[in-house]
């Protein structure tokens, strides 16, 4: 039941000083969250490569935030001599109810805590969602924020997300193919291509985990002889070696006079019988 409302000075200020204490405590824990998690770099310094620092921040702050609410809300009610446990009866009735008309939303946050509880992917990785390719800004259990490379922001509902591909995770590979023509010397073109990696390798200390492999000839085609290099790098660093190994190849063949041809078509026409004279 409601308490009697009384001009006795100490039931006033009960009234008056007891929630403006609770809304003022509420407020600075708060506040206090929030400036946690925006300069919480020497946190993040502990666990340089441990992406999943970033991801759990967020979702740490939103639940920290809810459950604080929670709580001072039942303090409040308390201030007001208001029995709670009636209140959460009506609140599971309410809820059951509010579940089954968003049903979308009860998915987004069941697949954000899968995700969560995968590892399929966290805050700063470089992934493929449905059409979408980008690096992870932010992740909530309701939502994901993808910034893709030409600076738009893309926000997907967890619910959406059925398929993940991740190019940051664990390690990643460098790809490098190039054509040569088919009188080079393949021999002397693998040698030359293991120089390049080895100059890429020595030029980007402690990106490259292992040696490159150049594969040799991985397919004839109609103008030039395919051939492949692989480079084992750490995450995200896959396309920064691919150029450098890139600009190492072109530098080293035009030094050796290694021909890159371009596509180029030939044609052989017949010459005609020569005619006979009687």
């Amino acid at each position: 039941m409601f308490p009697e409302f009384t001009v006795d000075g100490t039931m006033f200020w009960r009234l008056v000083t007891g929630p403006v204490l609770t809304v003022a405590v509420w407020s600075a824990l708060d506040c206090a969250l929030r400036k946690i998690y925006a300069k919480s770099a020497f946190i993040e310094s502990l666990f340089v490569r441990n992406a999943r620092v970033k991801t759990f921040k967020g979702v740490f702050l939103q639940t920290a935030r809810v459950l604080l609410g929670i709580y001072f809300v039942f303090i409040l009610l308390g201030q007001f001599r208001i029995d709670p446990k009636p209140l959460l009866a009506g609140i599971g009735v309410v809820g059951l109810g509010l579940s089954l008309a968003a049903q979308n939303i009860l998915r987004d946050f069941l697949n954000g805590l899968f995700i969560v509880i995968e590892d399929q992917f966290n805050v700063g990785d470089y992934v493929t969602i449905s059409s979408y390719s980008g690096t992870v800004e932010s992740f909530s259990m309701r939502e994901t924020r993808l910034r893709c490379t030409d600076g738009r922001l893309v926000i997907i509902p967890n619910g959406n997300i059925s398929e993940v591909v991740n190019s940051t995770k664990d390690f990643a590979v460098a790809i490098v193919d190039v054509g040569v023509s088919y009188g080079a010397d393949i021999g002397n073109v693998m040698e030359v291509l293991e120089e390049c990696a080895a100059d890429v390798a020595r030029g980007m200390p402690g990106v490259v985990a292992e040696k490159s492999r150049v594969l040799g000839i991985l397919d004839f085609r109609d103008s030039d002889i395919l051939l492949r290099v692989m480079t084992k790098t750490l995450p995200g660093e896959q396309w920064g070696v691919e150029r450098a190994t890139r600009l190492a190849i072109k530098k080293k063949f035009d030094e050796r006079g290694i021909e890159i041809p371009f596509r180029q078509v030939v044609i052989h026409t017949e010459k005609e019988p020569e005619a006979k004279t009687l």
